[in-house]
This record gives C-alpha cells, structure tokens and sequence, in this order.
C-alpha cells in the first residue's frame, strides 16, 4: 500500500473533480474511495520498462496526426459516396513487440484512426484482431497489415527499452 499513495491521490482528486466541489466531507469520501478501490483492485506488478525519444515521438505524433485527418477524410467520403459500404475484414496481425505497453499503445493508435476497429488484443499471443473498413482488395487488406506493422515500429522506436528497440526493429522477434 505505500506504493499507492500517488494513485490514491489521483483518484481523490478525480473524486473531487466528478462531485464539482471541495468539501472536507467530498475529500475525505475520495481518499476512502480510492484506498477502497486500490486495495480491492491492486494493479499488477508489470515489468512495464520505457523510455521517452523525443524524436522518434515527434515522427510518431505527426505520423498519428496525418493518419487521423487522411482516414477522417476517406472515411466521411464512404459515409457520402453514392455506393454502398466498402467491404470490410476481420484480420489477425501478429506484432513484433511482446511488451503489453507497448502492445496497446499500437493497438490504441490504430484503432483511433478512423476505419479499424480493435476487437482483440491477445497479448500472450502478441496477435491483434482489428475490423477493418475497406478491404475490396488483397492488395488493401495488406497495406493495411504493413501500416500496423509500421506503427508499431515507430512506438517501438519512441518508448522501447534499447534492446527491445534493436529487436523489434532489426526484424528479429523480440
């Protein structure tokens, strides 16, 4: 328990913040929430190990950024064309990287960019399940495999411990 302090505080002050007023009785309500909450659900003890490279994550940023507004502009055109939806997939990407962190932080940039959807991550397997919205081809269905990949490889490349980074990147599995 005294690792929790820092996320007994957050959570108080989220406390606090959802009830929109600072009261002795809303405060003390927060901290009893918050070490209720941390003690009947402890996080696990996670070798989550990272590093931040400014700038592999300027590239990793921009690159997010310019996905989000071209896949927000094709999507609103499938939205307005005069046709029916394009056909989609389910597809299963496997990734390189085994760290869950980093796992989901590529799981979660994919899947916020407008025309996938992320329905599984199995992280034992190091596999991806995302509903992808236009695959008319196979050509489509494997452009947007590689595009996993490459995001991958630039969250790799901006939080991945060094060994991990050189794995991941020199294409062997990590």
């Amino acid at each position: 328990m005294s690792g929790s302090w820092p996320m007994i505080v957050v959570l108080t002050v989220i406390w606090v913040l959802l009830w929109g007023a600072v009261t002795p009785t809303i405060v003390v309500g927060g901290v009893l929430a918050a070490v209720l909450v941390v003690t009947v659900f402890p996080f696990p003890k996670a070798p989550w190990t990272w590093v931040v490279r400014p700038w592999p994550t300027l590239v990793l940023t921009v690159r997010f950024l310019w996905d989000l507004v071209r896949a927000s502009i094709e999507v609103s055109w499938f939205a307005l064309r005069p046709s029916g939806p394009p056909p989609s997939a389910l597809l299963r990407i496997d990734l390189r990287s085994r760290s869950e962190l980093l796992m989901t932080i590529t799981s979660e940039l994919v899947c916020l960019v407008p025309g996938s959807l992320l329905v599984e991550l199995d992280s034992e397997e190091g596999a991806i399940y995302l509903h992808v919205m236009s695959a008319a081809t196979d050509d489509d269905i494997e452009a947007f495999r590689l595009s996993v990949l490459e995001q991958e490889r630039r969250v790799v490349r901006a939080f991945a411990p060094r060994v991990e980074r050189d794995a991941v990147c020199s294409g062997v599995r990590a």
